[in-house]
């Protein structure tokens, strides 16, 4: 059988990826009652090390630790309508904070520790949860931004004096011994978790992912690999390797040290690392590392990349390292998930070709769907419906239609060999070392300078980074204003760094428009291009 094998209706319009059925029938089973049969199967396999402390936990010892919290939630009479709130880095009691959720079926909201105040407090007033856990250093953060709903706050690691552990909430009880995780109310559908994502819009959205599309079917892992991905439960793919790693039974490798390529070298070689997950700006890292040789990785067989562009360049330097990795490049979106993937490196630019049980089609502005070679917006289906996004019916009306297709906001094409390709995004939301940003929002505080006529910010691709954003600028006429003073007042107005123009500021008489008077970005963006070079060769 071919997993990647892609079935095209050229009466409808719509390419399938392979059709395949999962090992359990999510209709009865809920994803924790799932990985709790899997974890009791092997008590004594070691699934965990955490390099920062040293701790090695076996599935027996996160079982009990997961059984006890869960019996906590439900002693609070906590099930699938309520919500946790996490916001912490990847470490020892993180794990069973997680699977306590899920045996319980209460969904937690995870979100980036590493967020600034403003997007915290944003994210957490959405859904408002009566409980948050966090790390000790993130206490007074967590603690600031979540006083107009006063959650309990609980620390998972780098506890502080006087606020309450998570180690308070481990308590053997008798009940342990005869627990089972409670029984799913809605099936594969059923929410397990909410994710941050910036949706159509600048502000981040709370994304419900349901237990089936977590359901780890089809990986390439087994009980002897070793693993390590660097990103949190936050991000799909820190959840997904969480939740695949007690399914399977791998040793997981955990840090809450942020990633560098020495730092990944060192990991590899010191616990044989098999399989990894890297980020676009990862893989460049790693290329420009004196550290990355073939003999400090030999042990990695598998690399999997995602989360935006690697050039070919790149994905052929990361090969030539490791020529008997078979590094495996995913295309998706939080809301989906992955939606297409390729092996090697393979037909050029292609993103890769659509995964199993899921379905896309190709439309034009009008919604008409395209066929084979024509551009347009790529919209996908999942087998379990999508809940959408948390207290905002509005957005995920704007994504998704009735029939459950969610758009994706990127422009691309599906050849006849069935290759997906990506040439532009037609939402208007960017990433910057790994952080979404939207250009939106700059260009407001751009124009709150009366000198300013009016602006576009757009974001210029860099292998290292992503998108840098930068601005192209009308003064109104007579002003002095200066590139300086636009990048100062931008820095006083909005501190995240991924929103800083970096790429700095160019002045125009004119912005590119439509017939109807619309900025044209993608124009935008070739002008600014065009201005960097310039100034360049000066």
């Amino acid at each position: 059988m071919d997993f990647l094998q892609v079935n095209y209706d050229k009466y409808n319009k719509i390419w399938t990826g392979q059709k395949m059925s999962s090992l359990y029938n999510m209709e009865d089973n809920s994803l924790g009652r799932i990985l709790f049969t899997q974890m009791k199967m092997h008590p004594s396999k070691v699934i965990q090390i955490d390099d920062i402390d040293g701790k090695v936990s076996t599935n027996q010892e996160m079982l009990s630790l997961a059984i006890r919290f869960a019996l906590y939630l439900k002693g609070r009479r906590m099930a699938s309508e309520d919500i946790i709130g996490i916001a912490a880095r990847n470490t020892t009691y993180l794990t069973p904070v997680v699977l306590g959720c899920l045996f319980n079926g209460t969904p937690f909201h995870a979100v980036n520790p590493n967020f600034q105040e403003a997007s915290i407090a944003h994210c957490f007033a959405i859904t408002k949860p009566p409980i948050i856990f966090c790390d000790g250093r993130d206490y007074k953060k967590i603690h600031t931004t979540t006083k107009s709903f006063k959650p309990e706050i609980y620390t998972i690691s780098e506890h502080v004096e006087g606020v309450p552990t998570v180690m308070d909430l481990f308590v053997p009880n008798q009940m342990e011994y005869f627990y089972a995780p409670e029984n799913p109310t809605l099936g594969s559908e059923q929410t397990i978790a909410i994710l941050c994502s910036s949706g159509t819009t600048g502000l981040p959205k709370a994304v419900t992912l349901p237990g089936g599309k977590l359901m780890p079917d089809h990986h390439f892992l087994n009980a002897d690999d070793v693993v390590f991905v660097s990103s949190g439960i936050d991000w799909v793919s820190g959840l997904s390797c969480l939740v695949s790693n007690c399914y399977a039974g791998f040793t997981r490798i955990i840090s809450s040290k942020p990633f560098s390529a020495s730092y990944f070298v060192e990991l590899v070689k010191k616990y044989k690392i098999s399989m990894t997950f890297l980020a676009p700006m990862h893989v460049v890292a790693l290329n420009e590392c004196t550290d990355f040789r073939a003999e400090n990785v030999s042990t990695i067989r598998e690399v999997q990349v995602g989360g935006g562009y690697v050039s070919e360049e790149n994905f052929k330097k990361l090969q030539k390292v490791m020529p008997k990795a078979i590094i495996v490049f995913i295309y998706g979106i939080t809301e989906v998930g992955v939606i297409a993937g390729k092996f090697g490196i393979v037909h050029g630019k292609a993103v890769g070709k659509i995964i199993p049980n899921v379905q896309v089609q190709i439309i034009d502005d009008d919604g008409k769907r395209l066929g084979p070679n024509e551009v347009g917006e790529i919209v996908a289906k999942m087998p379990c419906r999508w809940s959408g996004y948390y207290g905002n019916p509005i957005e995920t009306q704007r994504i998704m239609d009735s029939m459950g297709w969610i758009r994706t906001g990127d422009f691309g094409y599906i050849d006849d060999e069935g290759y997906m390709f990506i040439v532009d995004r037609k939402k208007d939301i960017l990433k910057y070392r790994s952080l979404h940003y939207w250009p939106g929002e700059i260009e407001n505080a751009i124009r709150e300078l009366p000198e300013v006529a009016d602006c576009c910010v757009v974001g210029i691709f860099d292998d290292r980074v992503g998108d840098v954003p930068g601005a192209l600028v009308i003064r109104r006429k007579g002003s002095k204003l200066t590139e300086q003073q636009i990048i100062d007042h931008v820095k006083t107005r909005l501190v995240e760094p991924e929103k800083q123009l970096h790429n700095g500021v160019y002045f125009v008489e004119d912005l590119p428009q439509n017939n109807n008077g619309k900025v044209v970005k993608r124009e935008v963006r070739e002008l600014f291009k065009t201005l960097m070079a310039q100034n360049l060769d000066r």
